[in-house]
């Protein structure tokens, strides 16, 4: 038996936000399954670009791309360069602790979604969900290009 996912909506989420991250969702629940999927045609089907640009001279996909940059100066270590990355709590100018033997970012969820990815969250995991480019915060002001995402959850 299928799946049947529940659609919360599509948001468009930038490449150059006003803060580092955009509020996709006020409010996502624990005890769920949240899924996340970049989409090709807008709701009128009309195709829309699946490519957004972290530098004036470089394009990539929601699932990012090896570069040169260091991982550790990336707002998500595990995940690829220019990839598409989400993030349950917190606000938009939220920044990584460098702080020695801190959390990155205490008590929120930081994840690779790339074009497509099924985030379990537990009972206590609920909060705002933010979306972004995985870059640096100093390269944010090189960025271009948006994508567009749908939102969908599953109750458990």
């Amino acid at each position: 038996m299928p799946i049947e996912w529940i659609d919360i909506g599509a948001v468009q989420v930038a490449a150059q936000p006003v803060g580092l991250w955009t509020l996709a969702q006020d409010f996502v629940p624990g005890g769920r399954l949240l899924r996340i999927s970049v989409l090709a045609h807008d709701h009128e089907n009309q195709p829309v670009e699946r490519t957004w640009k972290p530098a004036a001279t470089l394009e990539c996909g929601p699932d990012g791309i090896l570069a040169d940059t260091p991982r550790t100066s990336l707002l998500c270590t595990s995940a690829l360069y220019g990839a598409l990355i989400g993030k349950i709590g917190g606000a938009t100018s939220d920044v990584p602790d460098l702080t020695p033997n801190a959390p990155p970012y205490a008590n929120k969820r930081v994840f690779a979604a790339g074009s497509e990815v099924i985030v379990p969250l537990g009972t206590s995991d609920g909060g705002p969900l933010f979306l972004t480019m995985n870059d640096s915060p100093e390269g944010f002001a090189m960025h271009s290009g948006e994508l567009l995402v749908r939102l969908q959850y599953y109750p458990t």
